[in-house]
């Protein structure tokens, strides 16, 4: 604490509350392309729906509305191109960021990116993968691309939805590899632009987050931020929608 002088304090709040406000700008930016991926890959499948900043639903209809999702099936590209979106944006936002030596509004912005898109895929495998050593059947959009790629399971699919099937059929469906391969994917990609970006970032600000609890504030601040964002990220799911 001898080397902590007010004006440290007073910029390293600073810090952390601009770390905090790009963090959310950060979640809004990277949730909406995640859902404009599932509609590339929704065109390339060649089915129509709708998305937001969200959830995927039918054409012209918004979350809450009664037959938002009746009668979706699940689709090649329009489950796989959703997460590889994000692996792009955190890859390329991790390496952007070791390309910056100062700590800029340049590295803050490429930093909160890097970490956000990490975050949002590696949280969700870690979900699947603890309800998955229970039997318990997860679905994340990488689960639902795994789904889909068991042959077995198809007709039933174009019958009912994913989430009847994957409840329905737990146990058969973890003994696919395919149901996991893209999971363990996910979180292996993301797991390493987290590691990568934290790492990056200590480095960049140690000048400033010199205390113990700055940085574990600074480390920890994405998962608060990221559950704050839900509500936000509900009411723009209702009001900007795009039909693809």
């Amino acid at each position: 604490m001898k080397n902590v002088t007010p004006s440290l304090l007073k910029q390293s709040s600073l810090v952390l509350l601009a770390w905090g406000v790009v963090l959310f700008g950060a979640i809004l930016f990277s949730a909406f392309l995640h859902e404009v991926g599932h509609g590339v890959g929704a065109r390339l499948d060649g089915v129509h729906i709708s998305t937001g900043f969200n959830k995927v639903g039918n054409p012209n209809r918004v979350p809450g509305d009664p037959d938002f999702r009746t009668g979706m099936t699940e689709n090649f590209w329009a489950g796989l191109l959703g997460p590889i979106t994000t692996w792009i944006l955190a890859v390329l936002f991790t390496m952007l960021l070791y390309r910056l030596k100062k700590p800029t509004a340049a590295a803050m912005i490429f930093n909160s990116l890097a970490v956000v898109n990490g975050l949002v895929r590696a949280v969700p495998m870690l979900m699947f993968s603890s309800s998955a050593l229970g039997g318990v059947l997860h679905v994340e959009d990488e689960v639902s691309w795994g789904i889909w790629y068991v042959r077995s399971v198809r007709p039933e699919l174009a019958r009912t939805d994913l989430f009847t099937l994957a409840e329905s059929q737990s146990g058969l469906l973890l003994q696919q590899p395919a149901v996991w391969i893209s999971p363990l994917a996910s979180f292996a990609v993301s797991a390493a632009c987290l590691f990568l970006a934290y790492r990056w970032a200590f480095r960049l600000w140690h000048g400033v987050l010199k205390r113990g609890i700055e940085r574990w504030v600074f480390g920890l601040m994405p998962l608060p931020i990221w559950f704050a964002s839900i509500p936000v990220l509900d009411v723009l799911d209702r009001v900007i929608r795009i039909n693809w």
